[in-house]
């Protein structure tokens, strides 16, 4: 699965008031979707074999991997950076239920507010065929290859067909600039429409979608990120830093 790098650079922490839907790991935008079922699968066939079902995309996978979430973190240590997941009053028993975070103990800031969800994505086709890395024994079937959280490819004569997928670490949230939100609901859609399909809601701004995907930072690009921030910019600054 791919995802637009444009936007690791572009989310904002601070602004945006977005709710975190339950379902998250079904929030795949759908050019970047990895099929998870044959032709013709129906929705329930799809998710009894665990996958993510959304036929709302003409042109696009319907019936495919959702990502695999590993971890909520809710970082208290940085309260003026939480993200509004509640609305006034709400008690910490509603917080939690949303699959937010609580912390009331910090004046004048969010106490419901987004955790940030830490996720595994499995992508096949960033492995090239002459670097797969063998995943299962000769005769291996589709089925019992996918099922032991490998790939399958027979179309490529001379490679392993069930291979190691690539994995990435990555960090999904739903702080994302207005401007840069992409739609994932029809007009009208509600709250709890747009949770079951993993995405995020806010209708806090007028003509942006209030209905969007979850943004995705790769752990890596985003490390990469933060020690540009804090290289020395001139020598005097080198200087400062090395003491």
């Amino acid at each position: 699965m791919g995802y637009y790098t444009c936007l690791v650079a572009a989310v904002l922490i601070l602004g945006a008031q977005a709710y975190l839907p339950v379902n998250f790991k079904c929030g795949v935008l759908p050019a970047s979707r990895d099929n998870c079922g044959h032709a013709g699968i129906t929705a329930d066939e799809c998710v009894k074999n665990g996958c993510c079902f959304d036929d709302s995309v003409p042109d696009s996978i319907w019936c495919y991997t959702p990502w695999k979430l590993e971890a909520t973190e809710c970082n208290p240590a940085k309260p003026k950076a939480r993200v509004n997941c509640g609305y006034p009053g709400i008690s910490d028993h509603d917080c939690s239920d949303k699959g937010c975070c609580f912390d009331s103990t910090i004046p004048d800031v969010v106490w419901c507010y987004q955790p940030e969800i830490k996720a595994e994505e499995r992508v096949c086709s960033a492995v090239e065929p002459k670097k797969r890395a063998n995943c299962g024994p000769p005769g291996v079937s589709p089925q019992e290859c996918k099922d032991n959280g490998c790939c399958f490819d027979d179309t490529v004569a001379g490679v392993p067909w069930c291979f190691k997928p690539e994995i990435k670490k990555e960090t999904i949230q739903c702080a994302v600039v207005s401007k840069l939100r992409v739609n994932c609901g029809h007009g009208g859609i509600t709250m709890d429409q747009c949770y079951q399909k993993g995405c995020c809601y806010d209708s806090s701004e007028p003509d942006v979608p209030w209905c969007f995907y979850p943004d995705i930072i790769d752990e890596w690009l985003q490390a990469l990120r933060v020690r540009r921030l804090q290289r020395p910019r001139h020598k005097a600054h080198a200087e400062e830093l090395a003491g």
